[in-house]
């Protein structure tokens, strides 16, 4: 049987105080401090989504760079083949070694295209710059025994190999541009890692069919082959990690664990202030219990406040409805 499924949000509520994870169940409270949160993990998600489209325009461009690159090489090599009938015979003997060079440069981006775990557009760019080498080389190669020697027709090659080196010089501009904004971007929200998920639009959510849970961290990082989680606070900066946040993080650490990912520790921010949070057998095991001690609350409707402390029940946004507050 499929256990109902809990998120890491009300995990992070149960740690808060049980009894207002139960009545926000009953009904979803919002407030304005909660609406400014929004707004700013909205903003933030949207910062990071910059960064990752910019970077992989980036890496259209050197693409480009390098297609063009060589297509210029290989008009560059014709026209001066045509322009020196003479030397035609040490001009084949050269483009027959370069042939050979830019062919291998290209079986190996074939190889890399293959290979890639990203099989959608950066596969489609590299196969598309290889072909293109392939083509403009074995054209390079041939245009001797094809052409005839003709000083118009060297002129009109020259022109067009120096249309695409002015057209190469243009995609690095662009790619070294898009790269700079991009790494500001990242020094600005002090990102060590590649961004591989941001909890943006309808992102998938990350699951644990073996705990029931399921949820969308902020973003995930990749760092030395391993998925971190991180998980963004706004509002006052504790002088450390809240309890209930440690939950929080270490539930996306098992759900990313449960789908096969290899995670050590999750990381907390508060505004600038960045906690790592290292997801242990300790924290693991605290997690799981917190979910059976939700799932047994959810069976007997009993659930009650379990603190003392009347600043928590201030703060609560769940206050209003509360019949435990304290006053």
């Amino acid at each position: 049987m499929a256990l109902e499924p809990i998120s890491a949000s009300d995990i992070e509520r149960y740690g808060y105080c049980p009894l207002s994870w139960w009545l926000n169940l009953q009904s979803e409270v919002t407030s304005e401090q909660l609406e400014q949160g929004e707004k700013e993990h909205a903003a933030v998600a949207q910062d990071l989504t910059d960064i990752v489209q910019r970077q992989k325009r980036a890496s259209y461009w050197e693409m480009f760079v390098l297609g063009l690159s060589i297509v210029a090489t290989a008009f560059g090599i014709l026209g001066i083949s045509l322009m020196n009938d003479q030397a035609s015979a040490q001009v084949s003997a050269i483009l027959g070694v370069l042939a050979i060079v830019w062919i291998v440069a290209a079986i190996f981006l074939l190889f890399r295209s293959a290979r890639a775990k990203d099989k959608k557009e950066s596969a489609r760019y590299e196969q598309f710059v290889a072909g293109f080498a392939i083509v403009a080389m074995v054209i390079a190669l041939n245009a001797i025994t094809i052409l005839e020697v003709n000083p118009d027709m060297a002129r009109v090659v020259e022109v067009l190999a120096l249309v695409l080196l002015i057209g190469a010089s243009l995609a690095l501009y662009l790619s070294l541009t898009s790269n700079r904004k991009a790494e500001r971007m990242r020094q600005e929200h002090a990102i060590n890692g590649e961004i591989k998920y941001v909890d943006k639009g309808k992102p998938r959510m990350l699951r644990s069919e073996r705990y029931g849970l399921l949820g969308r961290p902020d973003y995930i990082l990749a760092v030395d082959g391993e998925m971190v989680p991180v998980e963004m606070k706004s509002g006052r900066t504790p002088r450390g990690p809240l309890f209930s946040h440690i939950l929080q993080v270490g539930a996306y650490c098992l759900m990313l664990q449960e789908e096969g990912a290899t995670v050590s520790h999750g990381i907390l921010r508060y505004g600038d202030i960045e906690h790592e949070i290292e997801f242990d057998p300790e924290l693991k095991e605290l997690v799981t219990s917190k979910v059976a001690e939700m799932r047994g609350l959810q069976q007997t409707g009993e659930v009650h406040r379990n603190h003392h402390r009347p600043g928590k029940c201030l703060s609560c946004s769940r206050r209003g409805m509360c019949p435990e507050r304290l006053e």
